[in-house]
């Protein structure tokens, strides 16, 4: 018999919504690491807390995964290897490559292509467009390389041509019941930087959109239900330019969990499940407690559910 879902109510929504239920596990910076340890990612701990994420999936009721990016800690082959080994979920999986997947200039190692990824862990190409039950999946490549060009920043990118496909893929789906799944944040979720410094000590920079308008606008065209992104490492659903962005918290770091998406015509109830017990919980912190985006998620869960807009 399968689990129950059960886990910390991030949220209930009234989009994304769909005639069939389904359930859609989602997770995000798992920067699996062969060879490093410690910092607040808390690298020497990444294998397993990828195995209980998989662990927690094949034991309920879940009809796909989405993987949001940063598989790997700097996108190197052996990496990609194992993570191909441990991530043995039995639906079907899909990802999407986040700012350590992929080729950049300043890489000081064998890195996997573009091509490589696209391989593995999409439907053929990238961006994507892929059917679990009645949900429409869409993802993007917001990696700034491309095949044969290493990206010279981690910020993220979206070209013309990426734009131009989304324009018309979204013109063929249902609002109600699509998603959008992009690594990197958009600038309503980067903004809860600077409202929670007024009462944390959190500052600095994380790599963003360098031309965010323009994908702002193309979602905002097709009315998406909800983009999900990563990056960040803490959860958050924020609105902004007519766009609501659910971001993913980490696997590995604070609070190691994944996303259970239960959706229905009644809306989306969005659940936080745990990777780790107690104790890991306590190291993590130990590892992070100095790390901004540690604080932002124990603040962030200390405000729980995000958003309700079901009874």
């Amino acid at each position: 018999m399968a689990r129950p879902h059960a886990g910390h109510l991030l949220a209930r929504l009234e989009r994304p919504r769909t005639t069939d239920p389904i359930t859609l596990a989602v997770c995000s910076d798992i920067h699996l690491a062969t060879d490093a340890t410690g910092t607040w990612k808390v690298f020497h701990r990444t294998e397993r807390h990828l195995e209980a994420a998989v662990t927690c999936v094949n034991e309920r009721d879940v009809d796909g995964v989405l993987v949001a990016g940063d598989l790997t800690r700097n996108g190197a082959p052996e990496e990609f290897d194992r993570f191909d080994e441990l991530a043995t979920f039995e639906p079907p999986m899909v990802a999407i490559p986040g700012n350590h997947d992929e080729p950049t200039t300043f890489d000081e190692h064998e890195t996997a292509s573009v091509a490589s990824f696209e391989r593995r862990y999409t439907p053929g190409s990238l961006p994507f467009r892929t059917r679990i039950g009645g949900l429409e999946v869409v993802g993007l490549d917001s990696h700034a390389a491309r095949p044969g060009e290493p990206a010279e920043s981690w910020d993220g990118r979206i070209d013309a041509e990426s734009l131009m496909w989304l324009d018309e893929a979204l013109a063929a789906t249902d609002a109600d019941a699509t998603i959008v799944a992009v690594h990197h944040n958009l600038p309503a979720t980067g903004a809860l930087y600077d409202r929670w410094s007024e009462r944390l000590p959190v500052e600095g920079y994380v790599p963003g959109f360098t031309n965010p308008q323009p994908l702002l606008e193309v979602l905002t065209a097709h009315d998406v239900a909800l983009v999900i992104t990563g990056h960040l490492h803490f959860p958050a659903i924020e609105d902004g330019d007519g766009v609501r962005e659910l971001t993913v918290p980490a696997v590995s770091s604070f609070p190691h969990a994944l996303l259970v998406l239960e959706i229905d015509e009644r809306g989306t109830r969005v659940r936080q499940l745990p990777l780790t017990d107690s104790d890991g919980m306590v190291e993590s912190i130990a590892h992070g407690y100095e790390k901004d985006r540690v604080l932002l998620s124990a603040a962030q869960q200390a405000t729980y559910p995000l958003v309700d807009e079901l009874e």
